[in-house]
């Protein structure tokens, strides 16, 4: 069989697989079960002090309100399997002990591409994507080990 049939008649069943499925669509069926308007949203806001904006700042406050490290704790999940839940070591090298400018001087290095030892590499693509903050709320973290 011709191959350019075969794609042609491919192309017209699925248009018309489509074109039937948009025809007669069970307007009660919108594909998100998730609808919550009118009456509902209402409650829902009454339920959680206000709307999705009010939680999203209080959200936004409490991590404001956060210390740098609380943040750093949160980010230290990722170092978890190579330096070990408490900075012990293991695969990476023991983070336990050091303090918060040198931690933030070796991200910061290995953010820029640095090689700082034999596992530079492994750490590049970790330190590549924080920010300032990252860093300095990890290194925070680290230093109260």
């Amino acid at each position: 069989m011709n191959t350019n049939l075969v794609a042609a008649i491919f192309m017209l069943v699925v248009s018309g697989i489509i074109w039937a499925s948009t025809t007669t669509n069970n307007p009660t069926w919108t594909g998100n079960r998730n609808i919550c308007v009118g009456e509902c949203y209402t409650s829902w806001k009454e339920a959680n002090d206000g709307g999705i904006a009010s939680l999203e700042q209080s959200k936004q406050e409490a991590l404001a309100a956060a210390s740098p490290e609380a943040l750093g704790e949160a980010y230290y999940g990722q170092c978890v399997a190579c330096h070990g839940g408490n900075g012990e070591g293991g695969i990476g090298p023991q983070l336990q002990g050091q303090a918060a400018a040198d931690i933030m001087a070796k991200l910061t290095a290995y953010r820029g591409g640095e090689q700082r030892g034999a596992q530079s590499a492994m750490m590049w693509p970790v330190a590549k994507p924080m920010s300032d903050d990252n860093i300095s709320n990890l290194a925070a973290y680290i230093a109260s080990m």
